[in-house]
């Protein structure tokens, strides 16, 4: 069943987030991304929440919430009812007055996991594509080895997202991103005669790996893992790729070094959490390359997010601005 075509769970028709409409009262589910508990200046407590399903996310608002939704805890799938609206401050949301945590049972969970826009047949192909053009044989093999679906990491990095917000924060979102940033840097490398093109390709298709530790798997309740806070990606990233070359015992020492490097130096600032900053061209490409489709999928992001007529998105905090949605019919 296709997310845009919801069969009602228990009487309780699916609104998607894109669907919600202004001034109307709704009642529908949702996938509880976020909880915050917060208490008003007269010491009454309501809830702060972030609200989520196969179409995008919403925030939420309940004031004097009952002691059952009190109870509610991010991950939980719960049937609210409310009224959505734009306000002028804070952009969309949904003034919650019901609200409760559902059981499995009455909801459908393919209206809930956003999936990448982007086939998997297709993703794999492309992948397919891009690592066969990769003629250095000690790459080729580690490539092989490192995104084989049969087998950690491989199987998890075809599935888990991106990013917990912001960009590509979907089913197979690591998979798209990691794939377009390598395709994207492929082009770019294949410009300058003094860049190595097949380690570019294989620094920016493995330059996330640590995503598939860091990144909890259970797509329902997204978020990170305790390994992923204690660490971070870029640490987790650096000994997975460790331990997939030292299963290459003929890896050149010179080729590991430079392809660590581009890895740990991906997010491009030490500010930004990388612990060196880009110090060959191959890892320069690689950040630009990242930095530019995050900020492409972020802004896709927000355009799915933004109801139909409206030419605004709301604020974009990875972007730090409100970004100009154009008409649907001037891009076709």
């Amino acid at each position: 069943m296709s997310p845009a075509d919801p069969a009602p769970a228990h009487g309780c028709a699916k609104v998607l987030v894109t669907e919600l409409a202004e001034g109307k009262e709704t009642i529908t589910y949702f996938l509880c991304a976020e909880k915050e508990t917060a208490t008003d200046r007269n010491g009454k407590a309501f809830l702060r929440l972030r609200l989520r399903d196969a179409s995008g996310e919403i925030k939420a608002v309940h004031f004097d919430p009952s002691a059952e939704a009190l109870a509610v805890a991010a991950g939980d799938i719960v049937k609210i009812g409310g009224t959505y609206s734009v306000h002028p401050q804070y952009g969309p949301q949904l003034q919650v007055r019901r609200l409760r945590r559902m059981e499995h049972d009455e909801y459908d969970p393919a209206t809930l996991i956003p999936v990448s826009p982007i086939p998997v047949t297709e993703l794999r192909d492309r992948l397919h594509t891009l690592v066969g053009a990769v003629t250095e044989p000690h790459l080729r093999a580690l490539l092989d080895r490192a995104l084989d679906p049969d087998r950690e990491p491989g199987a998890t990095f075809a599935v888990v997202p991106a990013a917990v917000t912001h960009h590509h924060a979907y089913l197979n979102g690591l998979l798209e991103h990691s794939l377009i940033v390598a395709e994207v840097a492929s082009l770019v490398a294949g410009s300058f005669p003094t860049v190595n093109r097949d380690l570019a390709v294989a620094g920016a298709l493995l330059h996330d790996i640590g995503k598939t530790q860091s990144y909890s798997a259970d797509l329902l309740n997204p978020g990170f893992t305790d390994a992923g806070r204690l660490h971070g990606e870029i640490v987790l990233g650096h000994q997975i790729l460790q331990d997939l070359i030292a299963e290459l015992p003929e890896f050149p020492e010179e080729l590991s070094a430079q392809l660590r490097h581009i890895l740990i130096a991906h997010h491009g600032e030490r500010e930004k959490g990388s612990p060196v900053v880009p110090a060959t061209r191959e890892a320069l490409i690689v950040h630009f390359c990242d930095d530019m489709c995050a900020r492409v999928g972020a802004f896709d992001e927000a355009e799915r997010g933004t109801a139909e007529g409206e030419r605004w998105s709301a604020f974009n905090r990875m972007l730090e601005t409100k970004l100009y949605v154009p008409p649907r019919d001037a891009e076709e």
